[in-house]
């Protein structure tokens, strides 16, 4: 069987090596030059039990992450304790040592290949446009990102799922040297809930002599909010200066719930440009790292059943990927219902909800990691009736919410087992509607 992987990212590297590993013919495109010119100057957060669940080692140079302190427009602050918190992990020693794995099982890396678009014959990916040449593989893997020309170029009658534009999050992100002599801000990881007014957030972590700033808007990001929101920044904690030491960049992620199609004839989507990121936070290393193992062992059930490599990249057996992505991750549908309704909550609401004890420690973790809360219903009106009676109107849009996220986690979860397109698509118009309301 022969496998393109479009891209250099999380899930595809993995997804890479897996297949390498099992003795398929494996070529990995990425358009940068080598590993190290790879945009990724920066520490991300990652679930420390992924790398052990796939049988890979702790990135060098990780760390414990430290709790978070939210703060909420109108400045109340709500620390956050994990007991088991998540891994500081350098991106660049993450993708050297993905890499360096799948060379090693026997993918092939191709460096500096610009891929144009997917090569569709007879409603079958059947290879890729790249460098004004044609290559042909049994499988296209797209790990190229939301924005993959490779998604872009599927005709319309290959039905992939696209992002809205309010499920985009725009974000500036740079590593600023802190100024010398400051005062010490009180929280070393504090994150702005709508900071300045926008639809968004923005954090501070501080590292050191070193402050990771991030400025993200969902949608679009002008450069005239970033200057007002590092200003804004700035003016909450003088230390951050404005002298940069590495990282400075525009980016664009997904902060949506998972494509309830990720897979066509010959094609398969894994990593952002199959939105698996935690629409809270946008964060999606461990899924894609996960969402690796499920692709590699939907590939190895078609082959062990006796399929052919067209029967084995077809969409019938591809769909076992997409199920199991819905399995794991249906609860990021409920957390996509919670992020667009924290959004739309006026700021009042949203600071007696990030202040008050309606959501307990465990539910604010919970959240954090794109997973639903234990708060009930019944848990939340008390504790808003304890907090006081002109409270209780606060809680009625935080408990539809709530409800809501709770059926939508509910219809992902119920997603077909099998491939039937009708039934498909009854599931995806219920999904869609809970989640977007449409």
């Amino acid at each position: 069987m022969k496998i393109i992987v479009v891209g250099a990212g999380i899930g595809g590297l993995e997804a890479a090596r897996l297949l390498a590993g099992a003795g398929a013919e494996v070529y990995v495109v990425e358009r940068a030059q080598d590993v190290a010119a790879m945009r990724y100057d920066q520490y991300d957060d990652v679930d420390a039990d992924v790398f052990g669940r796939c049988g890979l080692p702790v990135p060098h140079g990780s760390f414990a992450k430290r709790d978070w302190t939210f703060v909420s427009p109108r400045g109340g602050v709500r620390e956050m304790h994990e007991a088991n918190p998540d891994l500081s992990v350098d991106r660049k020693e993450l993708n050297r040592m993905l890499v360096d794995g799948a060379k090693f099982a026997g993918a092939e890396m191709i460096w500096g290949a610009e891929c144009s678009g997917a090569i569709v014959e007879e409603g079958r990916v059947v290879g890729i446009e790249v460098m004004g040449e044609r290559a042909y593989a049994d499988l296209v893997i797209d790990s190229a990102g939301m924005d993959s020309a490779i998604k872009a170029s599927l005709p319309g009658n290959m039905v992939i799922t696209r992002h809205d534009d309010d499920e985009k999050f725009s974000v500036y992100r740079a590593f600023f040297k802190r100024n010398e002599g400051a005062a010490e801000s009180e929280f070393s990881n504090k994150a702005y809930l709508k900071h300045s007014g926008e639809q968004g957030i923005s954090w501070v972590i501080r590292r050191g002599g070193v402050d990771d700033v991030l400025v993200g808007n969902v949608g679009n990001l002008t450069v005239g909010q970033m200057h007002e929101r590092l200003n804004a920044l700035r003016a909450d904690d003088t230390g951050i200066g404005t002298v940069i030491e590495h990282g400075q960049g525009f980016f664009r992620i997904p902060v949506r719930f998972p494509a309830t199609r990720a897979v066509a004839d010959g094609y398969a989507a894994i990593g952002d440009a199959a939105y698996l990121t935690v629409p809270m936070l946008g964060s999606g290393i461990a899924t894609s790292l996960r969402a690796a193992h499920m692709l590699a062992r939907s590939l190895f059930g078609g082959v062990k059943e006796g399929g052919d490599a067209v029967k084995a990249t077809a969409i019938q057996n591809l769909w076992r990927y997409q199920v199991s992505l819905f399995k794991a991750f249906a609860d990021h549908c409920g957390a996509d219902v919670m992020r667009r309704g924290v959004l739309a909550l006026d700021d009042a609401t949203l600071d007696f909800l990030l202040t008050s004890d309606v959501l307990t420690n465990d539910d604010v973790c919970a959240l954090a990691k794109g997973k639903m809360p234990r708060l009930t219903l019944g848990d939340a009106l008390g504790k808003a009736f304890r907090a006081g009676i002109k409270n209780i109107g606060k809680l009625t849009p935080v408990a539809a919410m709530l409800s809501k996220a709770k059926k939508a986690a509910r219809i992902a979860a119920d997603i077909p087992r099998s491939y039937d397109e009708a039934a498909i698509f009854r599931w995806e118009e219920k999904l869609n509607k809970a989640v977007r309301g449409r």
